[in-house]
């Protein structure tokens, strides 16, 4: 049974990843003769201990507020299925991510505007970082503890709340670690949020220090404002677009509103009078595309749904990043958190083999386009692959992108670190299983089906392991934890780092790509204003539309994203 629910003027439906779609809630609304309601399953987690205590991360991964996906068996991990953790609350993944606060690199930014999207690079982009952030000034004891910024890059006044965490350690543990770092050619960079990530750091995270509460997309954009009487919030999983009658097939699709299912499962329609907006992110986002007919269709016609519109890109180009963690115990037993960061570049890590690398993976490039295409069966074409494989390992080996990251941390009488490669060559997919399985989807990341990923994540774990075994820090590791002593000897061949790294391999949580913001032609799925091709009022604004990965994290780069996506409706309109 279809019900129906009011007009609204801007129909913001998102689930699971709220970031951008919370931000655009509060900004459309703000105009009392804007209309806007939001379409979010999950549940109203602002006194979830398990949210909101930032100590608390990883607490709710499998509970009711976890989407508990897993991707499709991965060849290069032992043909595992991988937990995929995504958040189902209001606020989305932003309630149980872990908080980072880090932009990227410059010219990772300035790249999406090389692939065609005028206006989008990192002067533009600026702006709405700051605009978005409400930085906390490091203590005097944070700042004994290591913690360093540069005032001219923050924001003051903005939603989101950031800042170093009450519980960063006071203790040596920093010295010894930078000194590490600078020995092995790491020299400590200031403020990671600058434009250069390069180097080893302390980040911020999105918190409120003085109330020791993490501060997600509800908290900084939906909280303070939903009692707006021109802004609704409604509990549903968005189906599908509906599309109106008008729409001609092969001209222009007009979306009326979006299908949902509410919590008791009944059917029931939205209808918008001017724009639909998918803030459902890389992994939903796709879904919803093709549960209203727009994306490839071959895979449309495979599951029963009419193409709307003919776009292949649907789902393609997801970029995920590789997540590797080695564990140590320590002869000390240190209290506190040190969220600590090392960016290496394709130089820090090839040292003087970086210029026959670079030529030799130059030369490889249409084979691995060749790889990624094969893999999409006919979704993407190779020479499209392969312009923007061009354009990524450019930034890597002559712009001096960083590569490659590396967590260091402490844990009571741990040590540990986590490392993942940033700019992966091997590009997957997520795709619709059925009309009916809307929160199963298929998620194929396709680890290190390029095989310069798996070296670049070798090398990583090689970086990490010399760290741990280099003076000063050396002196206080006791033995290895994970893995256990002798499985991964300082000496460990390739062989023996990549069966390691397939039994331990797991997902970074950074999904992008499936909806790319570039030319239709290279199987992009949105223009530069973020509307859909072949659509005249659907727009994406999430994870999904951003083309390439780049060295930051997700949060503060998609909080950006959506301010100037504001903009850009509130401009059109």
């Amino acid at each position: 049974m279809n019900e129906r629910w009011h007009v609204v003027k801007h129909l913001t439906t998102s689930s699971p990843a709220r970031t951008c779609g919370l931000v655009l809630a509060n900004r459309l609304s703000a105009d009392p003769k804007i209309r806007v309601a939001v379409i979010e399953p999950g549940e109203d987690v602002r006194d979830n201990v398990n949210v909101t205590d930032p100590a608390l991360f990883t607490v709710p991964f499998g509970t009711s507020i976890d989407w508990q996906y897993s991707t499709t068996p991965q060849p290069a991990a032992g043909n595992r299925t991988i937990p995929w953790h995504a958040g189902k609350a209001i606020g989305g993944t932003s309630t149980i991510n872990g908080m980072t606060y880090i932009r990227g690199d410059r010219a990772q930014f300035d790249a999406w505007e090389a692939l065609g999207n005028e206006g989008w690079n990192w002067e533009s982009l600026y702006p709405y970082y700051k605009k978005t952030e409400k930085f906390t000034v490091p203590s005097g004891a944070q700042m004994a503890a290591g913690a360093t910024y540069d005032p001219e890059v923050h924001g003051e006044t903005g939603h989101v709340h950031t800042g170093f965490p009450f519980s960063f350690t006071n203790s040596s543990f920093h010295e010894l670690a930078t000194n590490t770092w600078a020995g092995l050619g790491y020299p400590l960079n200031e403020d990671v949020n600058a434009g250069s990530v390069r180097g080893f750091s302390t980040w911020p995270q999105t918190l409120d220090r003085d109330r020791n509460i993490r501060f997600d997309a509800a908290r900084s954009y939906y909280y303070p404002v939903e009692d707006r009487p021109n802004l609704t919030l409604i509990r549903g999983t968005v189906k599908r677009i509906i599309w109106s009658r008008s729409s001609v097939a092969g001209g222009i699709a007009v979306a009326e509103g979006v299908e949902y299912v509410s919590p008791d499962g009944e059917l029931v329609d939205v209808t918008a009078a001017e724009e639909v907006i998918l803030s459902a992110g890389a992994l939903r986002s796709p879904l919803i595309l093709e549960s209203s007919g727009v994306g490839n269709p071959s895979l449309l016609n495979s599951l029963g749904i009419e193409t709307r519109v003919d776009l292949p890109g649907v789902g393609e180009y997801l970029q995920e990043q590789p997540n590797t963690v080695l564990v140590y115990s320590s002869t000390l037993n240190w209290s506190g958190s040190a969220p600590y960061a090392t960016f290496s570049t394709a130089q820090d890590m090839f040292g003087d083999e970086t210029s026959s690398i670079e030529t030799s993976t130059l030369a490889q490039i249409p084979d691995w386009a060749k790889k990624v295409a094969a893999a999409s069966n006919g979704a993407v074409e190779a020479a499209n692959v392969e312009k923007l494989f061009r354009v990524q390992h450019d930034l890597v080996f002559r712009q001096n992108a960083t590569l490659g990251e590396t967590l260091t941390t402490i844990s009571g009488g741990y040590f540990v670190s986590a490392m993942w490669l940033l700019l992966p060559f091997s590009w997957g997919s997520v795709h619709l299983t059925s009309v009916e399985a809307i929160n199963a989807p298929a998620i194929d990341p396709k680890y290190f089906l390029v095989d310069f990923d798996l070296d670049v994540q070798i090398g990583l774990g090689r970086l990490a392991q010399k760290f741990w075994h280099t003076k000063p820090m050396g002196d206080f590791v006791d033995g290895s934890v994970s893995p256990i002593d002798g499985v991964l000897p300082l000496n460990a061949t390739d062989k023996q780092w990549t069966s390691y790294i397939g039994d331990s391999l797991m997902p970074n949580h950074h999904p992008i790509g499936t909806a790319s913001m570039m030319s239709r032609e290279l199987g992009g799925v949105v223009d530069p204003k973020l509307r859909v091709y072949g659509t005249k009022n659907v727009r994406v604004v999430d994870s999904s539309i951003l083309p390439l990965q780049f060295s930051g994290h997700l949060t503060a780069t998609l909080y950006a994203v959506a301010e100037r996506a504001a903009e850009l409706i509130i401009e059109a309109a």
